[in-house]
């Protein structure tokens, strides 16, 4: 299975304070991205150092928009694929509820499904700094993969 590598595309912003400040500035920072993701568009989170094939074992995050103002975030310790959903609607799934589940084969450590982006922000940075050891929002990279629209028009004759 090919894996697409992600994490090089963008760099979180730089700021010369490494303290409890430099998360806060990347926290809101990623809550914008997060609030300008359209219905099916995924945001992709790691250490921006990572290549393919130089380890599968890596902390990573994944932030995915539902229908209805949803999100899907993802935490895992390896390399994750965006996922094929068989629809960006979500209304019946328990939300702000951490899912152990097992349903996405490459997520490690359980997904959410929330309206905040906030919380998910807050969640992703906790990740990288606590979970992971980062020192820095600057050892994280960013990619944002939007939906392909279909044509319009035309049908069949």
């Amino acid at each position: 299975m090919a894996i697409p590598d992600r994490h090089d595309t963008e760099h979180s912003p730089q700021s010369p304070d490494i303290g409890p400040s430099a998360w806060r500035v990347a926290a809101g920072w990623l809550e914008e991205r997060i609030g300008a993701i359209p219905v099916a568009g995924v945001l992709d989170v790691g250490p921006h150092h990572v290549r393919v094939g130089d380890s599968y074992d890596v902390h990573c995050a994944q932030i995915q928009r539902l229908a209805g103002g949803r999100l899907l975030l993802r935490l895992s310790t390896m390399l994750m694929i965006i996922p094929l959903l068989d629809s960006y609607a979500a209304p019946d799934i328990e939300l702000n509820r951490w899912h152990h589940d097992d349903l996405f084969e490459d997520c490690t450590h359980g997904y959410l499904v929330t309206e905040s982006a906030s919380m998910v922000a807050d969640l992703v940075v906790a990740w990288f700094r606590d979970r992971g050891g980062f020192g820095s929002p600057d050892e994280l990279g960013y990619c944002t993969t939007t939906p392909k629209q279909l044509p319009r028009g035309g049908g069949m004759p």
